[in-house]
């Protein structure tokens, strides 16, 4: 009970906190989501990957075993959905949007914020590497099944590398590595920047919630991807960990990362490519909104490994 308690009062009500906060003010502010995400994807998340990176404490070797945790554990898990959704005799386009909806975890606007909170800033290298390979292999693997054939799917494929974010955590990765110091001109801003990641991440994904608009929902379907979000990707990202023999908080923290809601990405190639747009996006929501529930229920459970 009192493991119980010191989650939910330090890691789980201020993140619903700031969540309902973002999703009420935004009735009333009507802010534009589309700024508040270039805000954050173009500004913010860039300088705190750049400052938690570079003046981190942890040697740049520790990132390699969750790149290969990573690759594997995407690999595994979109075969998964995709069999599964044939199995139920869902229509075809339903697989692989179901295989990848489960592989690709919101580690950018909720994992890393509920790294910095339940396991600390010196873990924020492991979940921000997460970040920049889920980010890679959705716009590369991911859209290589979306795409139509024949289609150009590398045009879209170049614009969403053209985002600051792959760069900032190389470039925070590359200054540790070299153990280059920011001087104060440059590392003061950046460090201000990325202090106001967390709460603007938190609060911006309550006003697109807010902001969503659910359309018929297929409770077969959603279902299933819920399912496969929630429960299996978590526990076989843990079994992927322990066979590769990774540390227990290094683990911990990966499969609490699994457990977050569908990531936002998918959803722009699913409208890009027309597939399956509507499914995808009601799941965005459905899990975001459920993820506070069971983010939490792993995060008890890693700690009582």
């Amino acid at each position: 009970m009192e493991l119980f308690q010191d989650i939910l009062t330090k890691v789980t009500l201020p993140i619903i906190a700031l969540v309902v906060l973002g999703y009420v003010m935004q009735s009333r502010l009507k802010l534009d989501i589309g700024t508040l995400n270039r805000l954050q994807v173009y500004v913010v998340m860039p300088a705190f990957f750049v400052h938690f990176l570079s003046s981190g404490k942890q040697p740049i070797s520790v990132v390699w075993p969750v790149v290969y945790m990573g690759i594997v554990q995407f690999l595994m898990i979109i075969p998964l959905g995709w069999l599964l959704a044939m199995a139920f005799r869902m229509r075809r386009n339903l697989g692989p949007m179901m295989g990848l909806g489960a592989a690709y975890a919101n580690v950018g606007f909720f994992g890393v914020p509920v790294t910095q909170l339940a396991f600390g800033s010196e873990y924020l290298i492991h979940q921000s590497v997460m970040a920049a390979l889920m980010a890679i292999m959705t716009t590369t693997v991911g859209v290589w099944v979306m795409a139509p054939a024949g289609g150009r799917p590398f045009d879209k494929l170049k614009a969403a590398l053209e985002t600051p974010m792959i760069p900032s955590i190389i470039l925070g990765l590359g200054l540790r590595g070299f153990e280059v110091e920011l001087p104060a001109v440059v590392g003061q801003p950046m460090q201000f920047l990325g202090s106001i990641f967390t709460p603007l991440a938190l609060y911006t994904l309550g006003a697109q919630v807010a902001a969503s608009r659910i359309g018929r929902i297929e409770w077969g379907p959603q279902s299933l991807i819920l399912f496969l979000k929630f429960l299996v990707a978590p526990a076989l990202t843990w079994w992927i960990c322990h066979a590769m023999g990774l540390d227990a908080q290094v683990t911990a923290v990966i499969v609490v990362a699994a457990s977050t809601p569908v990531g936002v990405l998918i959803t722009i190639f699913a409208a890009e490519y027309k597939m399956e747009a509507d499914f995808i996006s009601t799941a965005v929501v459905i899990s975001t909104a459920l993820s506070p529930l069971f983010v939490t229920a792993w995060i008890i459970v890693m700690r009582l490994q």
